[in-house]
């Protein structure tokens, strides 16, 4: 939020550059919750749209998969080995050729069976996992109380928790939260120190994360986490869409499978260009060219989540506008309010619950419902039509989640666009989201059960 003087140019790769080789389809699924729909300019092909999170990129046995039609679910689903039974098929026996599709009945009508005879093999697949790049200005100005600001530079400042040192507990809260197959990586910005103010310099981008996968509750990683948050000082100014483009840079050097999210962390104004062209006095700079950028990311695959802490007030509609052309707006918002796109905190009773909330909300959006299909045994071609999806609940019994051949996907499964990957939608991914002892498993050889919602 606070500005600077006019700075020396910082060199950024140009962004068409750095989305050129992301290698992510954008998509929107069909979901159990919320909807984060984007721009419709930056969201374009694909299948049904419905509630939920978002999904683009599936891991399979080492080879990415982009599809179009994720959906939002638990990342604890389907953990397990693989290949747990190999059959040969004989012909007759389960539901192959006799009649496989439930019709209009409901899903899991028939029960398709590893002991089948048409089943090839069983695989217990676990969900594709999810990859956030953390973006947190640690400017000059979340050193101060929410709700204050100095009017003389001999102002000092009141007693109370800053929002720097809110926002600090608030993310290692919900980061202790996440599961262990996030991955996970971080910068500040401006990540600059007085002497870099003098000699001009507004950006000094580092990563204080790299991302890597975060693993069990004591891994190096979310200590690693914990020290880079507890060695941040606030200071300089607000250098967003440096910091910005860094994020997605990151983001694309992560040579690792997964759904692709940006959570930009920010209380005020934009005041400085990418070349360090900074104005005084909180004076924003313009904001084109950081929407242009979220427009861009999320047609690369990358969905861009927006909290604007207190004293983001004036800067409530671009980064508003900035959630929307990332692809994560709320249901009927609207840049000019009063129910902006991202998320506000200017208008929070307490900023530690509203961040609290907030940041919840973002790691529901992370779980996924998407699970790879396995490669068939042998030198047998994938075969669409005879894939079958198994559930089965923690201590409860098997049972067998019908393709969804309607449009838009209710509930049931249906494939991504490039049928590399299933997706759950409705009560199968909402059972599926809320067990996390809870397991899926595919079965290659027998004929699909299908059912159609009306």
């Amino acid at each position: 939020m606070t500005s600077a003087p006019n700075r020396s140019p910082l060199r950024m790769r140009p962004l068409t550059t750095l989305l050129s080789s992301v290698a992510l389809a954008a998509l929107l699924a069909p979901a159990c919750s919320g909807s984060v729909d984007g721009d419709a300019s930056g969201l374009t092909g694909g299948t049904s749209a419905n509630a939920g999170a978002l999904n683009s990129n599936a891991a399979r046995g080492g080879s990415s998969a982009l599809g179009v039609g994720g959906n939002a679910g638990s990342a604890n689903a389907g953990r397990g080995g693989s290949s747990v039974l190999v059959v040969p098929e004989t012909g007759g026996g389960g539901a192959d050729e006799g009649g496989a599709s439930g019709g209009g009945g409901e899903a899991g009508s028939e029960l398709i069976g590893p002991d089948d005879a048409c089943a090839l093999s069983t695989d217990t697949v676990a969900a594709v996992p999810s990859i956030l790049e953390l973006v947190v200005d640690t400017s000059g100005s979340m050193d101060w109380p929410p709700g204050w600001e100095p009017v003389t530079p001999n102002d000092s400042k009141p007693p109370g928790a800053t929002k720097w040192e809110i926002t600090r507990e608030a993310l290692a809260t919900a980061v202790a939260a996440l599961d262990a197959d996030v991955v996970l990586g971080a910068n500040f910005f401006p990540n600059t120190t007085d002497d870099d103010d003098d000699l001009g310099i507004c950006l000094r981008n580092e990563a204080a994360l790299p991302i890597a996968p975060l693993g069990p509750a004591t891994s190096s990683e979310r200590e690693a986490f914990r020290t880079a948050l507890d060695g941040v000082v606030p200071n300089g100014g607000t250098p967003t869409e440096g910091g910005y483009r860094f994020g997605l840079e990151e983001l694309e050097g992560a040579k690792l499978a997964g759904n692709r999210f940006l959570l930009l962390i920010t209380d005020g104004t934009p005041t400085c260009t990418l070349d360090c062209e900074c104005n005084d006095g909180n004076v924003p700079v313009d904001s084109r060219p950081l929407l242009a950028d979220a427009k861009a990311a999320l047609a690369g695959g990358v969905h861009t989540f927006v909290i604007g802490s207190p004293g983001s007030e004036n800067t409530r509609d671009v980064l508003s506008a900035l959630a929307r052309q990332g692809g994560t707006a709320k249901d009927d918002c609207s840049d000019t309010g009063p129910v902006y796109c991202h998320f506000d905190m200017t208008t929070e009773p307490d900023l530690a619950t509203g961040l609290e909330r907030a940041l919840a909300d973002v790691a529901a959006s992370l779980r996924t419902c998407e699970y790879p299909v396995p490669e068939p045994p042998g030198e047998r071609m994938p075969d669409p039509d005879r894939v079958n999806v198994l559930f089965t609940p923690s201590g409860g019994k098997t049972r067998t989640i019908a393709r969804d051949t309607s449009s838009a996907c209710r509930d049931g499964w249906q494939y991504t666009a490039d049928e590399q990957s299933i997706v759950l939608c409705g009560d199968a991914c909402a059972a599926a989201k809320s067990d996390v002892g809870a397991s899926v498993q595919v079965v290659l050889g027998c004929k699909t059960v299908t059912h159609e919602v009306r």
